[in-house]
C-alpha cells in the first residue's frame, strides 16, 4: 500500500519556495516590526508632548514665581534709572539663567516694553491686537509655543550675570516694520526655544505680562536619548519576542508534524490490518469454495488493469479493491451441497446462490468502513440492461465500482475452468466481454476493458485454475 509521507515542515519549501517555518518568521518579523514602529511612534510622541507639556508649565510657574519676591512689581508702573536696569538685568540673568532662558522682556499693561536683555526694545510698544499672544497673557493667560529666535547662548548657561548691552535677542519673530534696526551682537546665533507667555499679578490683578525664551536644545537632546532608549528597548524586546515565538512555533510544527507522522503510521497500520483482515477471509472463502481458489486475487487484478484505463479518482480505489476482495463473502452463507457441486446447478439451487450478494451485503453492512464496499457486494451481479439480481437496477442506477467489478469477475470466470467445462481462450472471453456490452455490462468499461493489452489480460488468466487439457491455438 503506498502513500505520501508528511514532510517535517522546516526545511521543506512550500508556496513560492519558502517553508512555513520561514514564511511564519517573516511574517511575525513584519507584524513585529510594525507593532514596535507604532508604539515606538507613538510612544516617542507621548514622551515629547509631556516633556514639552511639563517644561512649558515649569517655565511659565518659575518665571512667574520671581515677581513679588526676587523682582520687584513695580518695574511695570514707573520707569527705572539706568542703574537700576543694570541692576535687574544682573538679577534677572543669574536667576533666569537656572531655566536656560536665553531672552526676556517684560510689558506693562499698555503692551510697552519695560525691560529687555536687548536695550533697543525698551519703551517700544506692542499693539495686543496685533499679538494675541500677549493679548492672552495680559488677560491673565498663559500662552507657550516653539520658535527660533537669535540669542547669546551665554546666557542660558547657569549663574551667569551679563553686562548690560545690545543683543537684540528676539527681532527675527517680532514685527520687522517695528524692529528698531539694531543688528545681532557678537556671539549670538540661532536658538530653538520655548516661548513663554506669563501674567504677573499683582493683589489678585494683573499688572504686567512677561515672556522668556528658554533655550530647550538640552532637552531636546534629553528627549532625543530618551527616545532612542524607547526605541532601542522596543526593537530589543520585538527581536526577543519573534526569537521566542518562532522557536515556539518550530517546536510546536516538529511536534505536530511528528504527531501526524505517527497519526498517519497508525492510519496506515490500521488500512494494511483491514486489507490482511479482508484477504484473509477472502482466503477462507477460496479453501472452501475450492473450484473458484484464488479468483478474488485475479479479480482484483483486472480491476486494477481497468482503472489504469478510467478517470478514477485515487480515494475510490481502496474502495473497488476491497470490493472485489469481498464481492463473494456472501457464498458463506450457501450450503456445501451448492457451492460445491460438481455439476450444473438446479432451478431451486440456482436460486439460493443467487442470493449469495444479498447475504454478503448484510455480512459487512454494520462495518462502517465497509459501507460503499458492501454496495458493490450487493449490486456485483447486476446487469446493464436492468435483467440481473438482486435489485434490477439498470444502467447508471447500478454503483460504478459494481459496474467495473461485473467485467473483471466475468472475464475469470469465462476463462477459468469449471468441473462441467473448460475455460475459454483469451481471445473468446474478449469477444464475449465485446458482444455483451449494452446488454450486460456498462459499454464505457468495455471499451476500457478492450484496450488492455492483451498480454497483460494473459498474465492474470494464467493464474486460474485449469483442470482440463488446454486447447492451444493453432
Amino acid at each position: 500500500m503506498s502513500r505520501v509521507r508528511i514532510s517535517d515542515g522546516m526545511g521543506d519549501l512550500g508556496r513560492g519556495g519558502i517553508s512555513p517555518v520561514a514564511r511564519f518568521s517573516l511574517a511575525l518579523a513584519a507584524v513585529l516590526a510594525v507593532t514596535a514602529l507604532v508604539m515606538g511612534g507613538g510612544t516617542a510622541f507621548l514622551v515629547g508632548r509631556y516633556v514639552d507639556d511639563e517644561t512649558t508649565s515649569f517655565t511659565q510657574d518659575a518665571v512667574a514665581s520671581h515677581f513679588g519676591s526676587v523682582f520687584s512689581d513695580d518695574v511695570f508702573q514707573r520707569g527705572l534709572s539706568a542703574d537700576e536696569r543694570q541692576e535687574l538685568l544682573t538679577v534677572v540673568t543669574f536667576h533666569f539663567s537656572i531655566y536656560n532662558v536665553v531672552g526676556t522682556e517684560f510689558f506693562d499693561r499698555t503692551g510697552t516694553i519695560v525691560f529687555s536683555y536687548d536695550s533697543d526694545e525698551i519703551g517700544r510698544r506692542l499693539d495686543p491686537a496685533t499679538y494675541p499672544e500677549l493679548a492672552r497673557a495680559l488677560s491673565g493667560m498663559r500662552d507657550a509655543e516653539r520658535t527660533t529666535i537669535i540669542a547669546d547662548p551665554k546666557l542660558g548657561v547657569p549663574g551667569s550675570a551679563v553686562g548690560y548691552g545690545s543683543f537684540n535677542t528676539h527681532h527675527m519673530v517680532m514685527d520687522s516694520s517695528a524692529a528698531t534696526g539694531a543688528t545681532p551682537g557678537p556671539g549670538t546665533r540661532e536658538i530653538r526655544a520655548l516661548e513663554a507667555w506669563v501674567p504677573v499679578k499683582q493683589n489678585g490683578q494683573v499688572v504686567g505680562a512677561v515672556v522668556v525664551w528658554r533655550d530647550i536644545a538640552p532637552i531636546d537632546a534629553a528627549l532625543w536619548r530618551i527616545q532612542v532608549t524607547i526605541a532601542s528597548i522596543m526593537a530589543l524586546a520585538a527581536a526577543v519576542l519573534w526569537l521566542v515565538l518562532r522557536g515556539v512555533y518550530a517546536r510546536s510544527s516538529k511536534r505536530i508534524v511528528a504527531q501526524a507522522g505517527a497519526l498517519e503510521d497508525a492510519l496506515a497500520l490500521r488500512e494494511r490490518t483491514y486489507d490482511a483482515t479482508l484477504t484473509a477471509l477472502t482466503s477462507a472463502l477460496d479453501f472452501r469454495d475450492n473450484e473458484t481458489g484464488g479468483h478474488s486475487d485475479r479479480v482484483v487484478a483486472y480491476m486494477e488493469l481497468l482503472l489504469e484505463h478510467m478517470n478514477i479518482r485515487a480515494g475510490e480505489l481502496a474502495t473497488l479493491r476491497r470490493g472485489a476482495l469481498l464481492h463473494d463473502i456472501g457464498k458463506i452463507g450457501v450450503p456445501d451441497n451448492v457451492l460445491r457441486k460438481p455439476t450444473a446447478l438446479s432451478e431451486a439451487e440456482w436460486a439460493v446462490m443467487k442470493r449469495h450478494p444479498e447475504f454478503g451485503a448484510r455480512i459487512i453492512a454494520g462495518i462502517p468502513f465497509l459501507e460503499d464496499v458492501a454496495r458493490i457486494v450487493r449490486h456485483h451481479h447486476e446487469r446493464w440492461d436492468g435483467m440481473g439480481y438482486p435489485d434490477g437496477l439498470k444502467g447508471d442506477r447500478i454503483p460504478l465500482g459494481a459496474r467495473i467489478f461485473a467485467v473483471g469477475d466475468s472475464f475469470d470466470a469465462m476463462t477459468s475452468d469449471r468441473p462441467y467445462r473448460r475455460g475459454l481462450l483469451i481471445d473468446a472471453a474478449r469477444e464475449e466481454i465485446r458482444r455483451c456490452a449494452n446488454s450486460q455490462f456498462d459499454p464505457a468499461v468495455v471499451t476500457a476493458f478492450l484496450s488492455i493489452p492483451v498480454a497483460r489480460l494473459a498474465a492474470i488468466a494464467d493464474d486460474a485454475p485449469h483442470t482440463h487439457p488446454r486447447v492451444v491455438a493453432s
